[in-house]
């Protein structure tokens, strides 16, 4: 590791990807410092490893977030953390991290975790109606995978920016398409390609109308370009990120047709979404279109309303157009009105007759270069028109890539020789990667500053000027959403709009086969190599004929699908009348039963009401020996004067009476409860102590009666008899 470095150089994003809640919740202010501070503190936090010196510090960032910082950088950040007391190292000891401190960084990574698991959760509720055949998890996978691929480009796109020595190694011009199906095919298995395709494409396209995902789209794209701006010079960085220069922004084609409603829906939001904000901020940017920019404008409305005119389009065949993505912006947006209601080419075509006049409303004006340089713009030509030969889209017309080049030369010719782009003059805005790319290589090649920016590196340029505000952040993180760039007069389009005008020609072509035709990207394919009419026309017929063929396969394999389920359907009914009788006769066991069980109560109710009888008999025999008791005592009271002994004996028979009527009862009570029998009695778990106190209340209670001078201590001891009593019926 070279700690004579100056500059902080970018490793691997990768390993920084993996840990982004991390990353995310330390560079939000997008400086260098706070940036390398905050990756110390994560370190302390994370790491179980000691540190004790700047060196510690170096190998734990370099291993976990791919960034390889001079060691003098991070002495100088560990000695103001060290000044704001947010670390501290003991002599001779390790650096220590403060502790709240600590909380208030872990609340940090929570919240921005909570914001990913929130998007997750929600996007796998929706895969699981709309994509039951995919794994979640995979599917998430994948998607973080795009998501890693995206914002790697997008990150060191808009750094280099502002620093054009930022190494941008060929790798970057490989299109979204490409980085979308590369990373469907890393995870997913062949015959899954398509629908895994479309989910992500999806989650895509839902960023502008869903909150959350757009909140996390943007943090990602933020950190991304945090991340790879601090191989930026802190000066350099500095002073773009404080200060923008007067700039002239020439709109292209697709940016200027979103402006006018006739592209993409995505691209109509963005481009108006853009100039809202430069217009809301008096940013010092001068809107323009050069004049050649609006000859092309012209053409292409007449070309494609010169295609619309040649056919009448029902509302059917344009349901079915609208739904694709493989037509111009124009001939989409007069297919989605039409397939409402039956529109006139030219009522639709007539508000765009005067297009200047609206651009002109919003501060959007001609340029005008004056005399042109034709050998420039010449070599330009060749030069670009071979850039797209040798990528493959050698489809784009002369007028088109004429048209490019007379742009760019324009663009370069107002530039000055500012180290940045930002501070060069003009620039371009376009949604062409191809013309971006193709300006951004041969402008190194010359070393030369770039002219062409998208849309997405250009909202990140102008993120940290703009007030917080949801629409604009809306507006950003749709920019990543934004198909990629298809030429106008393509052979894609081409292709596209000449099999949908083939199609009209045909009488009741069902919606479904005109959808599926027109979706149908092999099928394009074929038909841009397709060199003559004729053998475009067979194509289109075969796939007609091919596509009807197995919409009628379709039709009789759903017929059998019905068959089949109106026989499990009688299966299930049979079934069901089998369990009902089933139950039926369970019903009438069961109310046998209920009469057996209603004859055993009745059974138990007589035998009840004979214990009761039983209970009377006992009590009157208690009364009638109580008044035998009574007449005794009565006896001796009258003999005690006159004979003390008898007195002695009559009290000895009221014990013993009292003890005889006692036992008497107790006899009674046991033989009831044993005979009977009182089975919650003799089977409580209890029965003992019960009894015993029963006993005893039963005893000591006619000796109560008997003995009257014992009666207050044989009522207490009946009292304990009741409370033993009452004791395990508690317990139980």
């Amino acid at each position: 590791m070279d700690t004579n470095n100056k500059t902080i150089s970018v490793i691997e994003f990768g390993s920084v990807f993996e840990k982004i809640c991390n990353f995310i919740a330390v560079s939000k202010t997008g400086d260098a410092k706070s940036t390398i501070k905050g990756l110390i503190l994560l370190s302390l936090s994370q790491e179980t490893v000691s540190f004790r010196k700047a060196e510690d510090f170096q190998a734990s960032i370099e291993k976990n977030y791919g960034l390889e910082i001079p060691r003098l950088q991070i002495e100088d950040a560990i000695g103001e953390l060290e000044s704001e007391g947010k670390v501290s190292c003991p002599s001779g000891t390790n650096y220590r991290l403060d502790k709240d401190v600590e909380r208030q960084l872990l609340a940090d990574i929570s919240h921005v975790s909570l914001l990913e698991g929130k998007v997750k959760s929600e996007w796998f509720e929706e895969l699981q109606i709309k994509a039951t055949n995919l794994d979640l998890e995979t599917s998430w996978r994948a998607l973080k995978v795009y998501l890693s691929k995206t914002f790697r480009r997008h990150g060191i796109q808009a750094a280099a920016l502002l620093d054009p020595n930022i190494d941008t190694e060929p790798g970057l011009d490989v299109s979204l398409t490409t980085l979308l199906r590369k990373s469907v095919q890393e995870n997913f298995s062949k015959e899954n390609h398509q629908e895994a395709y479309r989910i992500i494409t999806d989650f895509m396209a839902s960023v502008g109308i869903n909150k959350d995902r757009s909140k996390f789209i943007t943090q990602l794209a933020d950190a991304a370009f945090n991340f790879f701006t601090l191989e930026v010079p802190q000066e350099l960085a500095k002073t773009l990120r404080e200060q923008l220069s007067e700039l002239v922004l020439f709109l292209d084609t697709n940016f200027l047709f979103g402006i006018l409603d006739l592209h993409y829906n995505t691209q109509v939001e963005v481009s108006h979404d853009l100039i809202r904000a430069i217009t809301t901020n008096s940013f010092p940017f001068k809107l323009s279109f050069h004049e050649r920019t609006g000859r092309e404008m012209i053409n292409t409305i007449d070309h494609f309303g010169r295609t619309l005119r040649t056919r009448a389009w029902t509302r059917s065949l344009s349901r079915a157009a609208s739904m694709t993505r493989n037509l111009s912006g124009i001939e989409q947006k007069f297919h989605e009105k039409n397939m409402s209601n039956v529109i006139d080419v030219d009522e639709f075509l007539r508000p765009y007759e005067h297009f200047d006049e609206l651009l002109r409303e919003k501060n959007i004006h001609v340029y005008h270069p004056g005399e042109e340089p034709q050998q420039a713009h010449s070599d330009l030509y060749h030069e670009y028109r071979e850039y797209l030969d040798n990528r493959g889209r050698g489809d784009k017309s002369y007028e088109t890539v004429m048209h490019d080049a007379v742009l760019l030369e324009a663009a370069r010719r107002l530039r000055t020789d500012s180290t940045s782009s930002l501070k060069a003059g003009a620039l371009i805005i376009s949604c062409d990667y191809y013309l971006y790319r193709f300006d951004w290589e041969s402008s190194r090649r010359n070393r030369q500053r770039a002219c062409v920016l998208l849309p997405n590196i250009f909202w990140q340029i102008l993120r940290p000027f703009i007030s917080k505000d949801q629409d604009f952040e809306k507006a950003f993180a749709e920019t990543f959403a934004l198909p990629e760039f298809r030429i106008l007069g393509s052979g894609g389009t081409k292709a596209c709009s000449k099999m949908l005008s083939i199609l009209a020609t045909y009488k009741d072509v069902p919606e479904k086969t005109a959808i599926k035709l027109l979706s149908n990207d092999l099928l394009l394919d074929k038909l841009r190599a397709t060199n003559t009419d004729e053998q475009f026309t067979e194509h289109v017929e075969m796939a007609f004929v091919e596509e009807n063929r197995t919409l009628i396969e379709e039709k009789a394999a759903l017929a059998k699908q019905l068959e089949e389920e109106k026989s499990r359907r009688e299966r299930e009914t049979q079934a069901r009348e089998q369990q009902k009788e089933k139950f039926i006769e369970e019903q009438h066991i069961l109310g046998s039963r209920l009469d057996e069980i209603k004859g055993d109560l009745e059974v138990a109710m007589r035998a009840a009401a004979e214990h009761r009888v039983a209970a009377d008999e006992a009590a009157r025999r208690a009364q009638e020996a109580q008044r035998l008791a009574n007449e005794a005592a009565l006896e001796a009271n009258r003999l005690n004067s006159d004979i003390q002994g008898v007195q002695t004996v009559a009290q000895k028979m009221s014990i013993v009476a009292g003890f005889a009527l006692g036992a008497l009862l107790i006899f009674i009570f046991e033989g009831l409860s044993h005979m009977v029998p009182w089975a919650w009695l003799v089977n409580h778990k209890n029965t003992l102590p019960l009894q015993i106190g029963i006993s005893l209340m039963l005893l000591f209670m006619t000796l109560g009666i008997t003995v009257k001078p014992w009666r207050k201590w044989c009522y207490g001891v009946a009292c304990f008899g009741f409370f033993l009593t009452v004791l395990p019926l508690m317990g139980n």
